[in-house]
């Protein structure tokens, strides 16, 4: 996947849980590694309601190739509320299959 489309996955991810469509996100990683309860119980631990990033965020998206498996790549977000970053990120694994991203939310990390 090129670093653009990967921006695209991040973006709708990120879009999905900020506008907290938890279900639709659940169906849109085939309910691989996180239920829809478990990321709105991780969000809802954050204490305050998620926002879009800045766009200059989307370029500088944290990836990393899948060691073992071609063509998969593990990309980590920061989490944004109104008041800015946090400490607190989503990570993915994200990877294409026919033409089509495939995407696995592996954590919703709220420390």
């Amino acid at each position: 996947m090129s670093p653009n489309e990967l921006s695209l996955v991040a973006r709708h991810v990120m879009k999905l849980l900020a506008e907290r469509r938890f279900e639709e996100l659940e169906e849109a990683t085939n309910g691989q590694r996180l239920s829809a309860d478990d990321m709105e119980g991780a969000i809802d631990d954050l204490g305050a309601a998620l926002v879009m990033p800045p766009e200059n965020t989307w370029r500088d998206l944290e990836v990393a190739a899948v060691r073992n498996w071609p063509g998969a790549y593990n990309v980590r977000m920061a989490l944004w509320t109104k008041n800015g970053r946090t400490k607190h990120t989503v990570d993915l694994t994200v990877r294409s299959e026919g033409g089509k991203p495939v995407i696995e939310v592996d954590d919703i990390i709220v420390s």
